[in-house]
């Protein structure tokens, strides 16, 4: 059996919803007001949503998509994106990068009313198609690097060497490091052409299979969580989009009704992440996914300053076994921890951190921080006090 258009993209819609949801309930202080873990908002007059208000924005956003996957109303998915619009103001730690990728795959459902239109369903599913090809062509263009063999290595195949040893099959899996990037570039280029969409399903499948594996059964526990239904999510959106339909990536959508969201999302898939190489784009807005650009901070508490430290913060402590007994608080596993999200490790979210830690009551008069590239030991290291914040830049 064909699907048509309007099938497709009301299976889509539920997908997309069901992976808001998910990934959302999944890192459900994230979206809230009342938390540790400080907020970041675009600009300082921007207000937090009050408690109950925020639960309330909260509810009000997972019902507008439920009541979207029932009735397919653009009303609702332009409800979705001014919510989507809110939430991303109020604190740049939701701009993950699957929420980012599901906010640009809403956009083009807020221009056309009940799938209705063949011709808008046809260039609805050629848009779509183009974000999930460039993920995966951007993915892959992001690992062409040796930080990303220190991710591949070091983080997610570190359980398998455990289990298998330093002999010749561990040798031959770290060798398949380099293998990953060219697969992820060629997955996209596939999934492009009709002839070898096949294909490309295929390696997408093999893809997602390998993460889902490597971040949970493998490792004897669930890490990073959030993407668990993405990566499912994602997976089901390549067989919706790609399997046995005829519709292919192209400019048509200029000439209907879906001219501006479909140029605004090309902007966004094809040159914006061109941007991160000249330092004017964000990682996770430009599709690196484990590819080692990520910084790392530490900030290190002296010894005699941990019995005032607050409590609630101690599980974010690594105990450095430094002969003068200071420890460090980690913020990517506070992150982690308390939102269920990757740290943000731009470097004016950084800075703003290190302000707002400075003037919170960790016991120290005198914090110092620590930056460094983790998967880029080349790059260099930084250590700041308080009054050299303004500072902390490549």
């Amino acid at each position: 059996m064909k699907w048509d258009a309007a099938q497709r993209l009301r299976l889509l819609i539920f997908l997309i919803s069901g992976g808001l949801i998910s990934s959302m309930l999944i890192s459900s202080k994230l979206w809230l007001s009342e938390r540790d873990f400080p907020h970041f908002p675009v600009w300082d007059f921007i207000p937090l949503s009050a408690s109950p208000f925020d639960q309330i924005f909260l509810i009000a956003f997972v019902l507008a998509l439920l009541l979207l996957v029932v009735l397919a109303n653009r009303n609702l998915a332009v409800v979705a994106l001014v919510l989507i619009l809110i939430f991303a103001l109020q604190d740049q730690m939701r701009w993950q990068p699957w929420f980012y990728q599901y906010a640009l795959m809403l956009l083009p459902f807020a221009f056309v009313d009940h799938l209705k239109s063949e011709e808008d369903g046809e260039a609805v599913i050629g848009i779509q198609q183009t974000i999930i090809i460039m993920i995966y062509v951007w993915g892959g263009i992001n690992k062409c690097h040796s930080g990303f063999l220190s991710v591949y290595n070091n983080s997610l195949m570190a359980p398998v060497y455990e289990m298998v040893g330093k002999g010749a099959i561990g040798s031959l899996l770290g060798g398949f490091g380099y293998l990953i990037p060219p697969i992820e570039i060629l997955t996209g280029i596939g999934l492009f052409f009709r002839k070898t969409r096949l294909w490309g399903i295929i390696a997408a499948t093999l893809t997602h299979l390998t993460i889902l594996l490597l971040l949970g059964p493998i490792k004897g526990y669930i890490s990073n969580p959030v993407v668990w239904p993405w990566n499912v999510v994602m997976l089901a959106m390549v067989f919706c989009l790609f399997f046995k339909t005829d519709t292919k990536p192209s400019f048509a959508f200029l000439k209907t009704r879906l001219a501006l969201p479909g140029i605004i999302v090309s902007a966004l898939i094809f040159l914006a992440p061109i941007l991160f190489y000249a330092g004017k784009w964000d990682r996770y807005l430009s599709f690196h996914l484990y590819s080692g650009y990520q910084k790392r901070i530490l900030v290190k508490i002296e010894a005699s300053s941990l019995p005032l430290f607050p409590e609630n913060l101690s599980p974010y402590l690594l105990d450095t076994k430094a002969s003068d007994g200071h420890k460090l608080l980690s913020p990517s596993i506070w992150a982690t921890e308390e939102l269920k999200v990757p740290l943000i490790s731009e470097w004016r979210i950084l800075r703003s951190l290190s302000r707002k830690l400075c003037q919170h009551d960790l016991g120290s008069q005198e914090l110092i921080f620590y930056v460094d590239y983790r998967h880029f030991p080349h790059k260099p290291k930084g250590y700041f006090r308080c009054d050299e914040i303004e500072k902390m830049g490549d």
